[in-house]
């Protein structure tokens, strides 16, 4: 049976509506207030990735989720050039408290993302190539010399001091001009189109690690999208693509993975199905929650407790919120 879904969130959508979120996932999967859900510190990515590699790989300065990314990208580079050793994302900063924090990474439309690609590959023409992502989320950076910089991906910085996701590395000086230079072209460019995306004021700048050495301890490990896509060709191990609904079914004693990006694209009603026809009878679901992530614990419980109340939605909410750092820079 399937024993720990994990939802990536990795580009922050669900992490910007954690009420909404758990509504929609409580709204489908009602069995779900029978579990113990916690928050915790770090982002649902480092969870997963720390499940994904040996303990020496979990500390690690970059997340593995860019090359997870590029992994599925069908690269056409000469042996010569330097590969992407960056992957550049529109973001919202906002200024809290006298410090920058990132707010979320901005979806574009379509005709922004491609004049945007146009100006950006001008202007930065002697210093990097501009690839586009088929799904016009992001680029990836291709620079034309060595680049010595380590850049955190958003998700691990959503909400934070500015000092706390600063690159790092001998060349950080020369990303923090290239987002200096960034910034003054997209104020220069909102000032000049009326449909600019007013959330879109920088882009960020994350590093492209190398391929994980991956180790762990899943007997079968399936689900869809990008970051699944990725893993895929990166070659984890036990890994096969299968329907949700086979992977709810025995046996029971095979320890089972499911991966997605987004809540929506998990099958609640089917996984409800499962927990209240007792097919499931024990799982660990790991959702975004803001900055942090909320690990949701189910077991089945004896009939002779049919009489414990399960938390209301509002009570349920009311938990979650008051576990949140009040610094937090939301």
């Amino acid at each position: 049976m399937i024993q720990q879904i994990y939802i990536t969130d990795y580009l922050s959508a669900a992490a910007t509506q954690p009420v909404a979120q758990v509504e929609s996932i409580v709204n489908h999967c009602p069995a779900l207030l029978h579990a113990d859900w916690q928050t915790h510190a770090q982002p649902p990515l480092t969870v997963l990735f720390d499940a994904l590699l040996p303990p020496a790989m979990q500390a690690a300065t970059v997340s593995p989720v860019s090359k997870v990314l590029s992994a599925s990208q069908m690269w056409q580079i000469p042996l010569w050039q330097i590969p992407p050793v960056f992957c550049l994302l529109p973001v919202h900063l906002a200024m809290r408290r006298d410090t920058f924090s990132l707010q979320a990474v901005v979806p574009l439309p379509a005709a922004i993302y491609q004049i945007l690609t146009q100006r950006l590959q001008q202007h930065f023409a002697e210093d990097f190539v501009l690839h586009v992502d088929p799904g016009q989320r992001f680029w990836w950076v291709q620079p034309l010399r060595q680049v010595q910089a380590e850049c955190p991906w958003p998700q691990a910085c959503l909400f934070q001091q500015a000092i706390h996701w600063q690159p790092q590395g001998l060349e950080a000086s020369l990303v923090r001009q290239w987002t200096n230079e960034i910034q003054m072209l997209l104020h220069e460019m909102a000032n000049q189109m009326q449909d600019w995306p007013a959330a879109l004021n920088s882009l960020w700048f994350a590093s492209v690690g190398p391929t994980p050495d991956w180790q762990h301890n899943f007997d079968l490990v399936s689900g869809q999208g990008e970051v699944f896509a990725g893993l895929s060709a990166l070659q984890l191990p036990a890994l096969k693509t299968m329907p949700f609904s086979d992977m709810l079914k025995t046996p029971r004693t095979q320890r089972r993975l499911w991966i997605a990006d987004e809540v929506s694209s998990v099958d609640w009603p089917a996984l409800n199905h499962a927990l209240q026809q007792g097919v499931v009878k024990k799982c660990t679901l790991v959702i975004p929650f803001a900055e942090r992530h909320v690990q949701i614990h189910y077991q089945q419980k004896p009939r002779w407790q049919f009489w414990h109340k399960p938390a209301t939605l509002n009570q349920l909410l009311q938990q979650l919120e008051q576990s949140l750092p009040a610094d937090s820079l939301r």
